[in-house]
């Protein structure tokens, strides 16, 4: 059974060591960078995917919410944006990825939000099928060089 945990110092080392296939490497930044950033991101809450004691990825949000959140111009604070979402190399395919935007839909739900949002690099073999199919549309700005997308939850 997949479930969710947040970032622990047990948690750490496992997590970090997970990796996406190479030609993956330039649409999202390590565990270890997200884990590490993490400190620095008000309002950002780092999960690990897990099947019993398995890791197989990470997911990291920030609530737009927080009184401390680095907004950009257009920002939109009644949002949860997935920072990052990666699954093991080893774990693809199987439907983790859609799990992990289905537990980043019921945060933003349960704390009230009108939207989740998510960016994505727009190149061959990224995640841009899968986030239009769950249910993301493109928003028309860019960020940080790649395509933002949101979903509309009330």
């Amino acid at each position: 059974m997949t479930d969710f945990r947040l970032l622990t110092k047990d948690t750490l080392r496992p997590l970090a060591a997970l990796n996406v296939r190479e030609e993956q490497t330039s649409f999202v930044s390590s565990n270890l960078m997200t884990m590490a950033q993490s400190v620095f991101e008000p309002g950002s809450e780092i999960y690990g995917i897990w099947n019993d004691d398995t890791p197989l990825g990470l997911l990291a949000i920030v609530d737009m919410s927080h009184p401390e959140a680095d907004l950009d111009e257009g920002d939109d604070p009644d949002g949860i944006y997935v920072w990052r979402l990666m699954v093991d190399q080893a774990h693809q395919g199987r439907g983790y990825g859609q799990a992990a935007l289905e537990f980043a839909k019921s945060l933003a739900q349960e704390r009230g939000r009108s939207k989740l949002i998510i960016s994505v690099v727009d190149e061959p073999g990224g995640a841009m099928p899968l986030y239009k199919v769950f249910g993301f549309r493109p928003t028309g700005r860019i960020a940080h060089g790649e395509v933002e997308m949101s979903m509309q939850l009330v």
